[in-house]
C-alpha cells in the first residue's frame, strides 16, 4: 500500500514488407545458410551471421552500409591487399556499436589477434572464381537494398507513436519516447524519417560516438548554460550524455532516437514510453532498455511498443517466446533477475536462435526448432519463477 508499482501496457504494431523488402531478407538469408562465406571472417562467423540478420531486420539502409563492406573485403582479397579482420570489423562496429562487446559475450576463440592476410598468391582458381561469384551475389543485395526507399516498419512507426502518445495522454504521463535501434544508420533513417512530421525539432539523438551535428550543438548549449555550471565534469563523454538527457527531459522535446549506448547507465524515468524499433535476441539487454524508464521513481505506467513481421514466422516465435515466457513487455515486475539470469548467461538464448535462423527454411521446421527450445528452458523457466515468487 506504501509502494504505488507501476506497470508495463504494451503495445504491438505489425507490418507487412513490402515485395522488394521481402526479397532482399530472402536473398541475404539464403546467403547467410551457405557454408562458405569468403566475406565473414572465420573467425567470428556465426556472430557475424547473427550481426547481419539483425541489421537486416533493422532496415534496408542498416544491411545495405554491411553489404557494402562485404564487397569491399572481398574485392581486396582478390587484388591481394592488406586487409586484417580488425580492420573489416572496425567498419561493421561503426554501425552495429556492440559488436566488441558480443565478441566477448560469445567468448569466440580467435585464431589469431589479426587474422593472417589472404594474399592472391594462395588463393586457387576456384577460390577466385567463388569470391568473384559471391561478389555478383552481393553487389545484386545490395542493388535491390538501396532500391528500396521506404521501410514499411518505417511508416508503422509514425502510426505507433501516435497510438503510443494517445496512451499516455490517457495516463496524464508526459508525452515523451525513447525510441530503440541496433543500428546507427537506421538511427539517421527515423531523424530524417521523423523530421517530416510533427516531431521536426523535437527529436535528440544517443549513441556511442554523440558526433552528429545537431548533439555537438547541444552539447555546446548545455556546457555554455550558466545554470549547468556545476553538472560540467570536464569530461566530453560524460557531459554530452548528460547534455543529451537534460535537453530530452526538456518540455520542447518528445522522442530521443537512441542505439544500445543509452540501454544502461542513464536514468529516463520521465519518460513513460520505449520503442523497440529492433527486438535485440538478447533478453536482458531488452530489460535493460525498458529499465530506464520502467524503475523506482517512474510515477506513471510504461508504455512499451514492439513491432511484429508478419511475413516472418521467425520472427514471430522469436516475439512470442519474449513475450509471453519471459513476460518482458507486460505486468508490474518485467522479467526477474533470477529468470533472465538462468536462461541468458553466456547468451545461450541468443545462440540458440543464431542457430534456428541458419537450419530452419521452412515453417515447419521453424516450428519444430522453436518448440524444442521453448521446451529445453521450460522447466528453468518454471522453476526459477517459482523461487522467485
Amino acid at each position: 500500500e506504501y509502494i504505488n508499482y507501476k506497470k508495463r501496457i504494451p503495445i504491438t504494431e505489425t507490418f507487412t514488407p513490402s515485395d522488394k523488402e521481402q526479397e532482399l531478407y530472402e536473398k541475404v538469408t539464403e546467403y547467410l545458410q551457405r557454408e562458405t562465406n569468403f566475406a565473414l571472417p572465420a573467425a567470428q562467423k556465426h556472430l557475424m551471421t547473427s550481426v547481419l540478420r539483425k541489421l537486416l531486420a533493422s532496415s534496408s539502409y542498416a544491411i545495405s552500409g554491411t553489404l557494402e563492406s562485404l564487397i569491399r573485403r572481398l574485392k581486396k582479397l582478390i587484388d591481394g591487399k592488406d586487409l586484417t579482420v580488425n580492420e573489416f570489423i572496425d567498419e561493421i562496429d561503426e554501425d552495429y556499436e556492440l559488436y566488441d562487446e558480443d565478441i566477448e559475450e560469445w567468448e569466440e576463440e580467435e585464431e589469431e589477434e589479426e587474422e593472417e592476410d589472404i594474399l592472391e598468391d594462395e588463393l586457387s582458381k576456384e577460390d577466385i572464381l567463388s569470391i568473384q561469384n559471391e561478389i555478383t551475389d552481393l553487389e545484386s543485395f545490395l542493388l535491390l537494398a538501396n532500391s528500396i526507399q521506404h521501410n514499411v516498419k518505417g511508416e508503422k512507426l509514425k502510426i505507433a507513436l501516435d497510438k503510443g502518445f494517445v496512451k499516455l495522454n490517457e495516463l496524464g504521463a508526459q508525452p515523451k519516447a525513447i525510441i530503440f535501434t541496433e543500428s546507427v544508420r537506421t538511427q539517421k533513417y527515423l531523424y530524417e524519417e521523423l523530421q517530416k512530421t510533427n516531431f521536426k525539432n523535437k527529436i535528440v539523438l544517443f549513441n556511442g560516438s554523440n558526433n552528429d551535428e545537431k548533439s555537438k550543438e547541444l552539447y555546446h548549449n548545455w556546457v555554455n548554460d550558466e545554470k549547468n555550471r556545476e553538472k560540467v565534469s570536464g569530461s566530453r563523454a560524460v557531459d554530452i550524455r548528460a547534455a543529451i538527457v537534460d535537453t530530452f527531459r526538456d518540455k520542447n522535446h518528445q522522442i530521443m532516437i537512441a542505439t544500445e549506448a543509452a540501454a544502461e547507465g542513464i536514468n529516463l524515468q520521465f519518460c513513460s514510453m520505449v520503442v523497440n524499433y529492433d527486438l535485440p535476441w538478447n533478453p536482458q539487454r531488452i530489460e535493460q532498455r525498458i529499465g530506464r524508464c520502467h524503475r523506482y521513481g517512474q510515477e506513471h505506467d510504461v508504455v512499451v511498443i514492439n513491432f511484429l513481421n508478419s511475413r516472418n514466422e521467425t520472427d514471430q516465435r522469436v516475439f512470442q517466446l519474449l513475450d509471453q515466457k519471459f513476460h518482458l513487455f507486460s505486468g508490474v515486475f518485467g522479467a526477474s533477475d533470477e529468470v533472465l539470469g538462468s536462461i541468458t548467461s553466456g547468451v545461450d538464448f541468443e545462440k540458440s536462435l543464431t542457430e534456428i535462423y541458419k537450419k530452419c527454411r521452412t515453417k515447419e521446421q521453424i516450428t519444430k526448432a522453436f518448440d524444442s527450445l521453448q521446451e529445453e528452458f521450460k522447466e528453468q523457466i518454471d522453476s526459477k519463477v517459482q523461487k522467485t515468487q
